[in-house]
C-alpha cells in the first residue's frame, strides 16, 4: 500500500431542489476520513430555499473549501458537466446531493487509485435506504437480485478491489446487466474527461451505463471496491426509476430516455459485433419486458404493449423467448384474458 501524497479530490455535487437533504450530505462530506477535497455545487436551478440554507450551513472548512454555482435547469448531466468544468483535482468524484457517504468513501477510493496507477475509475456498492421510514431496503447493490453477474468477469483481485481485465466482455457487461458503477461511489481520475463529457441530449439515466462505456472505449480501465461507501436514499422526488411511488407514465419516460440514448450509441462509438448485440440485447429487454411486459401489458394497457413487443423483437429477432411471450399474450388477448391493472 502505497503512502497517499494527498492529491486534491474536486467532488461535483448537482443539487436541484435538495434543500432538505444539504445539511446531512455536507455533513458526510466533512466526515470523512481523506480530507483534501473540494467541492463545486452546482445548483440546476432550484426553486426552493437551497441557497439559503446552504448559507446557513457553511462552516469555516466550507467556507474555504465549496463553490457554488448557480445554471438554468439542464439536468444533473448538465450540472455534472458544469462542475467538471469547474474542477481542479487530480480525481473527480460524484456525489448526489440527496445521498450520504460513509466517512471511508474517498480514502479507500484514492488508496485504490494510487495503489493501480493503471486503473482510472474506481466505484464501490451502496445500501439502498428509504428516506421516509429509514428502513434499509437492500443492503447490498451488488447482491440485490443474488450476486451481480459483474463478478464472472475476467478480473484481478487485489483484497476488496477487482480491477476488469476484458475491456469488451467488461462493455458488454455493462450494455446487457449494468456494472453497478453508481456515479456517486465512484471516484475518477481527471483525465477521464479530458475532452468528453456527459451527454445531456436526453436527460437520461441511461447516461449512467453509457458513460463507463465511453471511457473504457478510450482505453481507461475501471475498478469496483467490493465494500459499501454509499447510503442510496429513496425517496418520491428521485429522479431515477428508483423512485418511491413512482408512476406508470413516469417510468415510462425514464426508459424512453434510455432507450434514445443507447439508439444513440452506435453512431457515437465504433461497436464490436460482441458489443453491439449486447446493446442489442439492452434495448430488447427495455422494450419487451420493462415497458411492454411489466409496465403496460401488467396493467391493462394491451395495445400498446404490443407495440413494445414487436420494437423488443426487433431490436433480438431470433430471441424465440420474446417471441413465445408475444403470441401468449396474444392468445390471452383474444380470449379476454388481459390483466386489469391501474394506469396512472
Amino acid at each position: 500500500m502505497r503512502k497517499l501524497n494527498n492529491s486534491l479530490v474536486s467532488i461535483v455535487m448537482p443539487c436541484y431542489n435538495r434543500a432538505e437533504f444539504l445539511k446531512e450530505s455536507l455533513e458526510a462530506i466533512q466526515s470523512q476520513t481523506y480530507t483534501h477535497w473540494e467541492i463545486i455545487l452546482v445548483d440546476d436551478g432550484s426553486s426552493d430555499n437551497t441557497k439559503a440554507v446552504l448559507a446557513d450551513l457553511m462552516t469555516p472548512l466550507l467556507e474555504a473549501r465549496l463553490r457554488y454555482i448557480f445554471r438554468d435547469n439542464g439536468g444533473a448531466y448538465a450540472a455534472r458537466n458544469t462542475g467538471i468544468d469547474d474542477a481542479n483535482g487530480a480525481y473527480i468524484a460524484m456525489y448526489d446531493s440527496d445521498d450520504l457517504w460513509l466517512p471511508h468513501h474517498l480514502q479507500d477510493c484514492v488508496q485504490a487509485l494510487e495503489d493501480h496507477p493503471e486503473v482510472s475509475w474506481v466505484y464501490a456498492d451502496a445500501k439502498k435506504v428509504n428516506y421516509e421510514t429509514g428502513e434499509l431496503v437492500v443492503p447490498s447493490g451488488f447482491r440485490e437480485s443474488g450476486l451481480h453477474p459483474m463478478f464472472d468477469l475476467p478480473m484481478t483481485q487485489h483484497g476488496s478491489l477487482h480491477i476488469f481485465d476484458d475491456i469488451e466482455a467488461t462493455i458488454c457487461c455493462e450494455f446487457e446487466n449494468n456494472l453497478c458503477c453508481f456515479l456517486q461511489t465512484g471516484v475518477i481520475r481527471k483525465e477521464v474527461f479530458e475532452g468528453r463529457r456527459f451527454s445531456c441530449e436526453y436527460r437520461s439515466e441511461g447516461e449512467d451505463e453509457i458513460f463507463p462505456a465511453r471511457a473504457m472505449k478510450a482505453g481507461f480501465r475501471l475498478g469496483f471496491i467490493d465494500n459499501i461507501h454509499l447510503e442510496y436514499r429513496f425517496h418520491q422526488n428521485n429522479a431515477s426509476s428508483a423512485a418511491i411511488g413512482i408512476s406508470i407514465n413516469k417510468h415510462l419516460n425514464v426508459l424512453e430516455r434510455a432507450l434514445s440514448a443507447y439508439y444513440a450509441l452506435p453512431a457515437e462509438m465504433e461497436l464490436t459485433q460482441r458489443e453491439r448485440a449486447a446493446l442489442n440485447a439492452r434495448i430488447a429487454n427495455d422494450h419487451f419486458w420493462k415497458r411492454g411486459y411489466v409496465l403496460l401489458w401488467g396493467n391493462g394497457r394491451a395495445q400498446e404493449a404490443f407495440g413494445e413487443f414487436k420494437k423488443g423483437i426487433a431490436a433480438q429477432p431470433y430471441n424465440l423467448k420474446l417471441r413465445k411471450t408475444f403470441w401468449l399474450c396474444k392468445f390471452k388477448q383474444f380470449i379476454g384474458a388481459v390483466p386489469n391493472g391501474s394506469t396512472p
